[in-house]
């Protein structure tokens, strides 16, 4: 399989995944973090780009080649 047909197929899944994780992480990050820390409440895409950053801090990537 290409290079860009394993984007293709994986493009759909990632966006799911993220959409998936970021509405829970946006009503929790709003219902506790601004009483416990004194932090403003944040939008949607602002927990998108808080998410994506976090998966790209602590994943190897969004495609892992096997050099193997």
């Amino acid at each position: 399989m290409k290079l860009y047909e394993v984007i293709l197929l994986t493009l759909p899944v990632k966006f799911l995944n993220l959409v998936i994780s970021v509405i829970p992480a946006y009503f929790i990050w709003n219902w506790i973090i601004p009483d416990i820390f004194s932090l403003p409440e944040i939008g949607l895409f602002q927990m998108a780009g808080l998410v994506i950053l976090i998966q790209c801090i602590t994943s190897s990537g969004f495609i892992s080649v096997n050099t193997d």
